[in-house]
């Protein structure tokens, strides 16, 4: 059974996927390479304003992206 820091967060797996370094996931998603950081390492959640485009940028569902707004965004 793995553990909270044994699991990969979503976007850093998807940076990982696509060959991407933080700074280049920044520029795609128009965010500081900081910020992508922070949230990698959960330091910093997704805000809801750019949780939707995350989604629609980079294929991963709200629901791993911020599971607490997943309800908000069913059908999107």
């Amino acid at each position: 059974m793995s553990t909270p820091e044994e699991t990969v967060h979503p976007l850093r797996a998807f940076r990982q996927r696509m060959n991407y370094t933080q700074p280049d996931a920044a520029r795609l998603l128009g965010v500081s390479y900081v910020t992508v950081s922070r949230w990698e390492t959960g330091e910093r959640r997704i805000d809801a304003e750019l949780v939707l485009k995350i989604s629609r940028l980079t294929g991963i569902p709200v629901a791993q992206l911020r599971p607490d707004l997943a309800a908000l965004f069913q059908g999107e």
